[in-house]
């Protein structure tokens, strides 16, 4: 909830030194006077809904971009920080996919003639890449903290720019393994990253809608990555006697390095140290008033004892555990049994093409509604379990397999939607973990890398090439991996609920003492 501009702006942001405290253990002195005044207001601000949330006095309807309790000063804020900041984030992942797409794309498109790859290079190729990519993600997520993310984030973008370009040079396979580690490395913090610079700025009721939307930057790019380079291979091979699968890596470059000079120029850093080439003073000032009124605490030292009380505490294990069954359970989607079943069915490449990207476009529209749902709501768990509870029944279908033609298209489709939450749940683990930075690095970096290091080698047991079309055991993995996420979910609340009661008696006693 917002109080007046008049008294954001004359509120002072926490002081970078402050430890991480419960509310009610700061000095009153330097609490920002925006947030409560009296015990009533405070215990009103803390008082948590179903979710474990803070209840908001004013409900904001779906179809509002802005909380009813916005100053037009704060709205104009967020409207520029939503130019600044989803513009690049949402550019630069859908040209991050298309770069990752385009090793498969190259090897099937002349690359493994040109350079012999008849053995299990390209296998060896993704390997190398996902070592760079989660041996990385967590260090290089923890050090971003530690600069200005308006030069951190573009700066680890044209790194990735430029060798996606040296790979089009490639002569040999062991050539190709370095650079993919080396690709895979550079954008291994982009998603993690990301999540946590929104975190930044946004407040809890404006987080999840704005998280969809950088995720759905992945579905685009999936969608759109097919189309462009199979006609850049058409049109492009052989002109000016290079090869059309080097070309692809050339387009991917030429599509990155404007996003990422756009993200130089854009991106306006952190609250606490922000850049304010488009940012007023009064604007920053309002922003940090925000993040206090949010709990939101600015980064402190990453010492030895701050990484050892994240460990500690119920934040990384639990948020973690529920990270990896999310991201396990979207094998129906992330495999190929669709493709597969059609190629069965007798339809054609073109079809099968076409008819596999409902897939992407459902997960799209999921992802759109759970997060306006989300922000407009405050319905996180509700929106988690209904999501896993249509992913079970999906997967039913499909373990049963011998159902309707039409049942098994529905299900195949409506398998899409597993993804549609990953906004809510990043949006959530930013929330849970406000009141300090680096814990929502460390925890939001490593729910990211759990679902990675899995992801790598659980298809090759649960998803096998030899049970395709129908993977019955990775159908009946998927249903018991939802099983466990709306188990877990429930003990996420319970953890949540009890901490946000308590916060609330602190502040309480805090405030009547």
């Amino acid at each position: 909830m917002s109080l007046p501009i008049e008294n954001e702006a004359s509120a002072p942001p926490p002081p970078a030194s402050q430890k991480h405290q419960p509310l009610a253990a700061r000095d009153e002195k330097t609490t920002p006077s925006l947030l409560v005044s009296d015990a009533s207001q405070q215990q009103q601000q803390y008082a948590p809904n179903d979710d474990g949330n803070d209840a908001a006095p004013q409900r904001q309807k779906w179809y509002q971009w802005f909380s009813p309790s916005d100053t037009p000063e704060e709205r104009r804020l967020v409207l520029k920080l939503d130019a600044l900041i989803l513009v690049f984030v949402f550019l630069a992942y859908w040209a991050k996919v298309l770069d990752q797409s385009a090793a498969a794309t190259a090897y099937v498109s002349g690359m493994r003639e040109s350079l012999g790859l008849y053995g299990n290079e390209l296998n060896y190729l993704n390997t190398s890449y996902m070592v760079g990519f989660v041996a990385l993600q967590i260090p290089l997520t923890l050090l971003m903290t530690r600069f200005s993310a308006s030069y951190f984030l573009p700066g680890a973008d044209l790194v990735w720019a430029a060798l996606t370009l040296a790979q089009y040079k490639a002569s040999s396979a062991w050539q190709l393994y370095i650079l993919r580690f080396l690709v895979g490395a550079a954008g291994s913090l982009f998603f993690p990253g990301v999540q946590w610079y929104l975190g930044c700025w946004y407040k809890r009721s404006e987080l999840s809608r704005r998280s969809a939307l950088f995720f759905v930057a992945s579905q685009v790019g999936g969608m759109s990555a097919g189309y462009i380079q199979t006609g850049a291979h058409a049109g492009l091979n052989m002109r000016h006697g290079i090869e059309g699968w080097r070309w692809l890596y050339i387009i991917c470059f030429s599509c990155t390095f404007p996003v990422a000079i756009l993200g130089f120029i854009t991106l306006p850093g952190q609250p606490d140290k922000p850049r304010t080439l488009f940012l007023s003073e009064r604007e920053v000032q309002l922003a940090r008033d925000r993040m206090a009124a949010e709990h939101r605490e600015p980064r402190k030292p990453l010492t030895i004892p701050v990484v050892r009380s994240v460990l500690s505490g119920w934040h990384f294990w639990v948020l973690v555990a529920f990270a990896f069954f999310f991201s396990q359970a979207d094998g129906v989607s992330s495999n190929s049994g669709l493709p597969l079943w059609l190629k069965e069915q007798g339809y054609g490449v073109e079809a099968i093409n076409t008819i596999t990207t409902v897939s992407p476009a459902v997960t799209i529209v999921a992802s759109l509604i759970c997060g306006v749902l989300s922000d407009a709501y405050d319905a996180k768990v509700p929106l988690i379990a209904v999501t896993a509870g249509l992913n079970i029944f999906a997967s039913i279908v499909l373990a049963i397999w011998h159902v309707p033609t039409g049942l098994k298209f529905f299900a195949f489709f409506l398998a899409g939607s597993a993804d549609g939450i990953a906004g809510v749940i990043y949006a959530w683990a930013n929330e849970i973990c406000a009141g300090n930075a680096e814990e929502r690095a460390i925890v939001i970096s490593s729910m990211n890398t759990i679902g990675n290091v899995f992801g790598a080698w659980i298809p090759l047991l649960a998803w096998k090439t030899v049970d395709a079309p129908r993977y019955l055991i990775g159908y009946n993995w998927t249903i018991a991996l939802d099983v466990c996420m709306i188990g877990m979910l429930f003990v996420l609340r319970s953890f949540w609920n009890k901490e946000r009661k308590q916060n609330t008696s602190l502040a309480v006693s805090s405030t009547s003492g």
